[in-house]
């Protein structure tokens, strides 16, 4: 009897350490902390309007995305005639207009909580991790990230709202105010659509 507990003891232990190192997964906790972040803010800003909730947004974002190969691929080739100056004026605008993005997905706090799944997905050089924004009274919302490993860090580099990339979706979005007016024109028609947020 004796041995059979300290036998279950043991499978036990492996299996709390096996779902601690799932948990552990460092594109879960990136996921996780911004998702968190994301409550978070929503919830101090209550009222206070979209801008405050882009400023509280911005720097989560800032930390926990890969903004730069974000703007690269949202871009496309004309990325690569950019200046310096050109790319990171884009990634700057980029940035706050994906904080405006989801402050304007989240208006409001209304007790939602996020819900990720430990168990991450690898797809080539890329890890898919699965999370859901659950809200009282309404179905649950699946959010999805897509991250890649830098230097032992996984950033975000692409998000999926319900099942749609906002890559994909930017990618086409931008192409004609870039065909049109270029670097300059993108950067301020992002800037634009952020400011109009209210």
């Amino acid at each position: 009897m004796g041995r059979r507990t300290g036998f279950l003891g043991v499978a036990l232990a492996l299996w709390l350490f096996a779902g601690a190192a799932h948990a552990a997964d460092p594109a879960a906790t990136r996921v996780s902390a911004f998702c968190k972040g994301l409550i978070e803010a929503v919830r101090q800003s209550a009222g206070q309007g979209a801008q405050a909730r882009v400023r509280r947004l911005e720097p989560l974002v800032e930390e926990a995305f890969n903004m730069k190969v974000m703007a690269q691929f949202a871009v496309g080739p004309p990325w690569t005639a950019m200046t310096a100056a050109e790319q990171a004026n884009v990634t700057a605008a980029l940035t706050r207009y994906g904080a405006g993005r989801f402050a304007d997905e989240f208006d409001r706090f209304s007790g939602q909580t996020c819900v990720v799944d430990p168990l991450v997905q690898t797809r080539g050089p890329d890890t898919l991790v699965k999370s859901k924004i659950l809200q009282p009274g309404q179905e649950p919302a699946a959010l999805n990230f897509r991250l890649r490993d830098y230097g032992g860090a996984p950033k975000i580099v692409d998000v999926y709202y319900n099942g749609v990339s906002q890559l994909a979706t930017e990618r086409a979005d931008f192409a004609g105010v870039l065909r049109t007016g270029g670097a300059a024109a993108l950067a301020s028609r992002l800037n634009e659509l952020t400011a109009k947020l209210r």
